[in-house]
């Protein structure tokens, strides 16, 4: 009996041990059939790094830099995996704590980063420069519902517009966002800029409205007025911009 306990204990160890130092280059093939891929990978699956990471992204890859991880053993055996990661490259860089609540359904908590403007144009024909910085305490998604829970903020800093002839400089926007059941709501403030805008952004069950007013003055004024004339009309000295679609 005692032998056999000897054995168990043995064994034990040495499963227990294999796993906790179970190279992260095991990361390598899964996150690959994801679409997210890690090079010069170092450390273990529990804490690691990689000298690069990058994702695929509407056809398009996106690079992050080097990012380090941190994967809680406790919450494995939980079955609601939780990792806490960190991302860097130059001033592009993100951190959160993700949570695995289901097979499909994750759960960001404190979410934070900053990223240059020109990744909009990976999800819209936009030409934009500047930075977003973003803030979301509780981020919640599903992979067939989309967002389910959503509370923080979006700044867009040191906004430009470019058009084929010229950059037009904005200013710093900020776009709040939160969930209400279904609905989520976004109002859009000005935080500084000689043009300013005020608006609402609603989505629902993948259904999108925008309601914003801008009114641009000095140098950006008739420039942004013929680059926004297809989709905006004039209110008093400012555009107004209506639309709605599926995303």
């Amino acid at each position: 009996m005692k032998l056999r306990y000897a054995l168990s204990l043995i064994v034990a160890v040495f499963v227990g041990s294999v796993i906790v130092n179970a190279p992260a280059g095991l990361l390598v093939g899964p996150m690959a059939e994801q679409h997210v891929y890690l090079e010069g990978v170092s450390g273990s699956v529990w804490r690691g790094k990689a000298q690069n990471l990058s994702a695929r992204a509407n056809g398009e890859v996106i690079t992050w830099g080097q990012v380090e991880w941190h994967l809680s053993p406790l919450s494995v055996l939980s079955l609601s995996p939780s990792l806490a990661f960190a991302t860097e490259l130059g001033g592009q860089w993100m951190q959160a704590k993700v949570t695995l609540d289901s097979l499909e359904s994750i759960q960001l908590a404190n979410l934070q980063g900053r990223v240059p403007a020109a990744i909009v144009r990976l999800f819209a024909p936009l030409s934009v420069d500047g930075a977003f910085e973003f803030n979301f305490p509780n981020l919640q998604w599903s992979q067939s519902l989309g967002v389910l829970a959503l509370n923080g903020s979006l700044r867009w800093v040191d906004a430009v517009w470019q058009t084929q002839t010229d950059r037009v400089l904005l200013g710093t926007y900020e776009l709040a966002l939160n969930s209400k059941g279904q609905d989520i709501v976004g109002l859009v403030t000005t935080v500084k800029g000689a043009v300013q805008a005020t608006g609402e952004l609603r989505a629902k069950e993948q259904n999108y409205t925008v309601d914003l007013l801008i009114e641009p003055d000095g140098p950006a004024d008739q420039r942004l007025r013929q680059n926004l004339s297809l989709i905006a009309q004039p209110e008093g000295n400012g555009l107004r911009i209506k639309l709605s679609g599926q995303y």
